[in-house]
């Protein structure tokens, strides 16, 4: 039986690319936008990718949560006028600490752009009441026209955000906001 070491050397060279660069593939199918964009109280419009679905909306704050997976993406209008950075703030002391029992929110401020406008994120790690594990997120805050401020906040259970990190940041940094 003669053995051809070439074709044996190319058929392993095949194997390796398609696993190297097959992941590549499939992620940027995966980050594309799938079906209509979702708007929030006529101010903000967010495009899901595939396999993110809405959960739930709220008429009160007006918002939308986006999920899949572990991943969770609220999008939430709010009446403000003042700074990215105030509202951020505000968020974090209004909405996540009174829900929380611990929360931890990072002293850095990353400024962002979100569509065309500037915004500012903020990580947070914290247990909240009535969940069973640790919730770790992202805020980001932009304000719009005067009086409107909108806020995304992306969150998992903690160590499992970095897996929905692409898809969060994608549908966040293409978002439309009035």
């Amino acid at each position: 039986m003669r053995r051809h070491p070439l074709l044996a050397t190319l058929g392993v060279l095949g194997v390796m690319v398609v696993v190297v660069f097959g992941g590549y593939v499939v992620a940027g199918a995966l980050s594309q936008p799938a079906g209509p964009p979702v708007t929030v109280a006529g101010v903000v419009r967010v495009s899901p990718l595939s396999g993110w679905e809405v959960a739930e909306r709220s008429a009160e704050p007006p918002s939308v949560r986006l999920t899949r997976g572990s991943g969770n993406l609220d999008v939430m209008v709010f009446p403000f006028s003042g700074t990215p950075e105030e509202l951020a703030g505000d968020y974090v002391e209004q909405v996540l600490r009174p829900q929380a029992d611990r929360l931890e929110v990072s002293q850095r401020v990353q400024v962002v752009k979100v569509g065309d406008r500037s915004g500012v994120r903020v990580a947070y790690i914290g247990v909240f009441r009535g969940v069973q594990f640790q919730i770790e997120g992202e805020v980001t805050a932009v304000v719009s026209s005067p009086g409107e401020g909108v806020i995304f906040d992306g969150w998992a259970p903690a160590g499992l955000l970095q897996f929905a990190m692409g898809d969060l940041d994608a549908m966040i940094d293409t978002a439309r906001i009035r």
